[in-house]
């Protein structure tokens, strides 16, 4: 009666099991029956649930019937199935994980946003820790249709994690701060420090981000002394997947019985995230068995006739390898990693760095070292210049490149830890690379010499001066 509504009649609904909506039955994961939109309001938490819960079969029905591609989490479709039984003009109201607004896979849910809705307001409410759950919420407000194609606001709401001794507003509750019209900026309260931002929402392409008069200003200087993007230049993968560490993976190859122990050519260094520091890693602590060569740039797995010792290891392990049917039923041998990459381009000089970080740990490798799952990797195109690959270090490592980051992408996990995932570092920018030869030196003295504070520090300024920007974020030791 206070809101001036007569009579309200409330739906406790499940999507998955109730007659009426998406029923279960032997057709398919959802029923065939189609539903007349009818309702003004729908508030959810749908479930989070990954491809590999649910299965294949459900997860490429779930697919099917709501347009979804790659990877499938049912809380895509869920949001695509609210919108479905919504009204012209009804209201929307999901939280859920904030996952979708900058990864490949969400690209269908914010495509269904976009084409559907007049979004009013998105809360990102990142490692708050508001909600009991394992996933980052965020909280999305829309109204079905394109009415009045208002403008999104967009609040992002963050841990503070720099300890540089600012002036805090202090508030009761993080909720007490963010319901504050206009509060933006840093906010102490019994659960920690938090840093408030508040904007517009910048629907890209790849990603959903915050945007403001400051923030488009400071990417427009970035965009004109961009000379190229990491893409551009060079190639970013995801390190091996031999989805049996314990057969390939080993500390103590030297301790197995002389007639198992495989052939010095197959064993190769492999450099994980436990060693990688920024600009050199630390000597790699494991080797891995690597049973495939290089023939005219293509990969082809070893004879193993010409490595009996090797042969003899992994017939050892025959029955867990043959196990892996995926790699039998796609034409590979039974002894193969699943992810090997081309065996060649090891040799070549390479950035490597671990997918997840707090803060940017790129490092040079010349060595012919084979780079694990837990890292991503970067070799330049053919016929690039190879200072190229110097220059995207000291950007890489830059704290320039973590206000980037959290600027144009901010996928973070809790504690303050950044995805490095092959679509963000990929739109990293570059420089000029000719007005950028004193980086090139400079980072070549200090793989030779060593880090050091100075060097260090020297860096960073030049890479911000590069981009025409001031250094807004010193230089510090990351610990």
């Amino acid at each position: 009666m206070l809101a001036g509504v007569a009579e309200v009649v409330l739906h406790n609904r499940d999507f998955l099991s109730e007659e009426n909506l998406f029923q279960l039955d032997d057709d398919g994961l959802f029923g065939s029956e189609q539903i007349a939109p009818r309702y003004d309001l729908v508030i959810a938490n749908p479930p989070y649930v990954r491809t590999q819960v649910m299965g294949a079969l459900k997860a490429k029905a779930l697919a099917k019937k709501f347009g979804l591609s790659g990877r499938v989490d049912l809380y895509h479709a869920f949001a695509m199935g609210m919108a479905d039984v919504l009204k012209s003009g009804g209201v929307l109201g999901l939280l859920t994980s904030n996952r979708f607004l900058t990864i490949k896979s969400g690209a269908s849910l914010r495509g269904l946003f976009t084409r559907n809705f007049d979004l009013e307001a998105i809360y990102d409410l990142g490692d708050t820790k508001l909600f009991a759950a394992a996933v980052l919420p965020v909280i999305l407000i829309g109204r079905k249709g394109k009415l009045s194609r208002c403008k999104c606001t967009f609040h992002r709401i963050y841990e503070h994690r720099n300890g540089d001794g600012g002036e805090h507003a202090k508030r009761s509750s993080v909720l007490e701060a963010i319901r504050e019209t206009g509060f933006e900026g840093l906010v102490e309260t019994p659960n920690g420090s938090f840093n408030i931002e508040r904007g517009r929402l910048a629907a890209g392409p790849e990603t959903w981000s915050l945007a403001s008069s400051e923030v488009n200003g400071w990417l427009d200087v970035v965009r004109k002394n961009q000379a190229a993007t990491f893409g551009d230049l060079g190639k970013v993968r995801v390190g091996i997947k031999t989805t049996a560490d314990e057969v390939f993976v080993r500390s103590d190859w030297d301790n197995l019985p002389s007639d198992q122990q495989p052939e010095k050519p197959l064993l190769r260094p492999l450099l994980t995230h436990h060693v990688s520091d920024r600009w050199l890693a630390r000597p790699a602590q494991k080797q891995v068995l690597y049973p495939h060569t290089d023939k005219g740039g293509k990969r082809k797995p070893v004879d193993l006739k010409g490595y009996p010792k090797a042969a003899a290891y992994l017939e050892r392990h025959r029955e867990r390898l043959t196990g892996r049917t995926y790699v039998i039923e796609g034409g590979r041998k039974w002894y193969e990693i699943w992810v090997p990459h081309i065996p060649g381009d090891w040799d070549k000089p390479k950035i490597a760095y671990p997918d997840i970080s707090e803060h940017p740990r790129f490092f040079f490798d010349d060595s012919g070292a084979v780079i694990n799952g837990d890292c991503y990797w970067i070799t330049l195109n053919p016929g690039v210049d190879a200072d190229w690959l110097l220059l995207m270090l000291a950007v890489a490592n830059s704290t320039f490149a973590t206000k980037f980051y959290d600027t144009v992408f901010h996928n973070k996990l809790y504690s303050g830890r950044r995805r490095f995932m092959t679509q963000y570092v990929s739109n990293f920018p570059l420089p000029d690379l000719i007005a950028s030869k004193r980086i090139v030196n400079e980072v070549r003295q200090l793989l030779q010499a060593g880090p050091s504070d100075s060097a260090e520090r020297s860096l960073n300024a030049l890479v911000w001066e590069s981009f025409g920007l001031p250094e807004e974020i010193p230089w510090k030791r990351y610990l």
